[in-house]
């Protein structure tokens, strides 16, 4: 039988980020690929400029290249949300994550260090966070989760923190 605060602290189903993050990641892309065309724009003008018989190709690989960092920009971000989830039971934090290689991540809440809260500026302004779990040992000893609500990412902070033992948080 398990008890009335153990029954709280039991999350059997993977829960998934919040909708919101899909407009991040948007926005995330296409600030990089903007960058990005912007550096092979510039390329492609000094190329142009020294020699004028690439202009054709300097423009089709731009826009080849524009119109593929548009369509990962709109493509990816909502398959990366339907990829992502994480749950918690008594003992364990589960992340599960990827789109062509699946990760899942077992965390033991024993073992939890620290939890810290992260948020860009286009984080804040979508109103959400990024809880990041760390562990004793290398930098990959941490598991990061994105896209979460502000409000919920201070609560499963708050929990985590809660529920952690005694050489944990």
């Amino acid at each position: 039988m398990v008890s009335g605060e153990e029954s709280q602290t039991i999350e059997p189903e993977f829960r998934p980020l919040d909708p919101r993050v899909v407009r991040l990641w948007r926005l995330n892309y296409l600030v990089g690929f903007g960058v990005l065309l912007l550096m092979l724009l510039a390329g492609a003008v000094t190329a142009v400029l020294a020699r004028p018989a690439l202009r054709p190709w300097a423009a089709l690989l731009w826009c080849g290249t524009a119109a593929l960092a548009g369509w990962l920009s709109y493509w990816r971000p909502p398959r990366l949300y339907r990829a992502w989830g994480y749950r918690i039971d008594a003992q364990v934090f589960e992340t599960r994550s990827g789109l062509f290689f699946h990760v899942s991540r077992l965390l033991p809440l024993a073992r939890l260090q620290h939890v810290d809260l992260e948020r860009g500026p286009f984080e804040r302004i979508y109103g959400l966070s990024s809880l990041v779990l760390h562990t004793a040992g290398t930098h990959s000893a941490s598991i990061t989760i994105p896209g979460l609500d502000a409000g919920e990412a201070v609560r499963l902070r708050d929990h985590l923190v809660a529920i952690g033992g005694d050489d944990a948080v």
